[in-house]
């Protein structure tokens, strides 16, 4: 992971650090009073010059009371929390955090477990709540990560780094010119009990509270009663279009592999109950619709009635690749606000990915459509959701749209082939040279795939959902 320097209104911004001590322990001998300095000085490196905060949490129960002293006399504040409960108190504090200090500032998470816990919910929160940068450490580094950061340390390289540059005398100097810079109340920072709730300013009172049998039942009651965060089935509420995307450009993409039209539907009518049912949520802007899939054997009526309302048909077989690609090339075109409309049973699992690490730095407004209601919550943030059934069986006015644009573009994804006819289109697809490329490419696509299993297979390892650019 190539570490980026800060951005100019991160540099003197706030700097909020949770450090899992658990995935991330101090090595053994390190000196616990340097790494406050250690982490300060990575960020430092990066142009990171505001406050920072830390917060170290782990079990602590066994933790030595020299150990603790040292982590609290640099301003560190250290809680005690069963590893099972971290994820959960993490996200609670991370978005207190937000609640208290609007943007900009900068998130710093150092554990080897809190990415793949946190990735769904911080996830979707970093999608709709932009100007929080976000910072990782872990014990290997460079890990395939779910959320979008913009720099990454190896844990024991960033400890060994300051440790290289910072003598005990200067540990020393720094931890008592930090005391006094705080005030006498910050001398000591707090020591708190997740589990019981208690808040200590000594190292003793801390460590006694933890020997306490009442603690010891909580932490254990803590253990029993844990249970992971369901994300059941749900309904999406329909919100209507923010004041920023009323009169903004709306792009739609559409996979009529797997959201096709029922028999007998009426082509022309798809624009039309599209935008209408935008409009009905106050999207009055301009639209523009891309219809892909396979399609060799969709009859000419139906080609000929999309593309006289001015959808762009694109014959292809990598659906969801020409999506994200297409996407990206909409971003660049077209900077926000802008609202983007996804039509597809495929964005779960593996779509959604990609794009959730893109909206977590770009800020586009989303709303879906597919044919079933999804059994779990999507880790995209989006406003709007309908089913494709039921968006089609609006009963639009036609004529208005069919007159607006009667000769849109066909393009075929495997040959690089554009039509402005339906015929041309057609005669192109059933060609000896269509069929003879298509055959060529799904030879050339399977040596990719192969090449890319290997290549990247720690990324699919941890995404578990497959190949995504070159599926067939």
């Amino acid at each position: 992971m190539f570490n980026y320097k800060a951005a100019p209104k991160y540099a003197n911004a706030k700097t909020a650090v949770w450090w899992d001590m658990n995935g991330c322990p101090v090595p053994e001998g390190y000196d616990a009073g340097r790494a406050r300095p250690s982490i300060e000085g990575a960020l430092k490196e990066l142009g990171y010059y505001g406050p920072v905060t830390i917060t170290a949490m782990g079990d602590l129960a066994e933790a030595h009371a020299h150990f603790l002293q040292r982590l609290s006399s640099t301003g560190i504040v250290v809680q005690h929390a069963i590893n099972a409960w971290l994820a959960t108190l993490v996200f609670n504090d991370l978005m207190e955090f937000k609640r208290n200090n609007p943007p900009p500032a900068t998130i710093m998470l150092i554990s080897d477990e809190l990415d793949g816990k946190l990735n769904f919910p911080l996830g979707r929160n970093q999608q709709i709540q932009s100007g929080y940068n976000l910072v990782l450490a872990s014990s290997c580094g460079g890990s395939m990560y779910r959320l979008h950061h913009t720099a990454d340390w190896r844990w024991k390289t960033l400890l060994e780094a300051a440790a290289d540059s910072v003598s005990q005398d200067t540990t020393t100097s720094y931890v008592l010119r930090k005391c006094s810079s705080w005030g006498d109340s910050f001398t000591l920072s707090s020591f708190v009990c997740r589990a019981c709730k208690f808040t200590g300013l000594s190292v003793a009172s801390f460590t006694s509270h933890l020997s306490t049998e009442e603690h010891k039942k909580t932490d254990k009651e803590e253990k029993e009663n844990f249970s992971v965060p369901d994300f059941s089935p749900f309904i999406t509420m329909n919100d209507q279009a923010a004041p920023e995307y009323v009169n903004s450009k709306t792009a739609v993409w559409w996979d009529m592999d797997t959201c096709p039209l029922p028999d007998g539907y009426d082509a022309r009518r798809v624009r039309p109950s599209i935008e209408g049912a935008l409009k009905d949520l106050g999207y009055y802007g301009p639209v523009t619709i891309n219809a892909m899939g396979n399609l060799e054997n969709a009859h000419p009526h139906v080609l000929q009635g999309l593309s006289s309302t001015g959808i762009l048909l694109q014959h292809t077989s990598l659906v969801r690749s020409y999506i994200y690609h297409d996407l990206s090339m909409f971003k660049v075109d077209n900077p926000p606000p802008a609202t983007i409309m996804l039509i597809s049973d495929q964005v779960e699992p593996v779509l959604s990915i990609f794009l959730s690490l893109d909206h977590q730095k770009s800020y586009y407004n989303l709303v879906l459509a597919r044919t079933f209601t999804p059994p779990s919550m999507s880790r995209l943030c989006h406003t709007a959701e309908w089913l494709w059934q039921t968006l089609l069986a609006r009963s639009p006015e036609t004529t208005s749209c069919v007159l607006r644009n009667s000769a849109s573009s066909f393009l075929c994804g495997s040959c690089n082939f554009t039509a402005l006819s339906v015929t041309d289109f057609s005669r192109h697809l059933s060609s000896e040279e269509h069929k003879k490329e298509v055959s060529s490419s799904l030879i050339s696509l399977l040596l990719a795939c192969i090449s890319l299993h290997f290549s990247l297979s720690k990324l699919f390892e941890s995404f578990s959902t497959g190949v995504f650019f070159y599926q067939v």
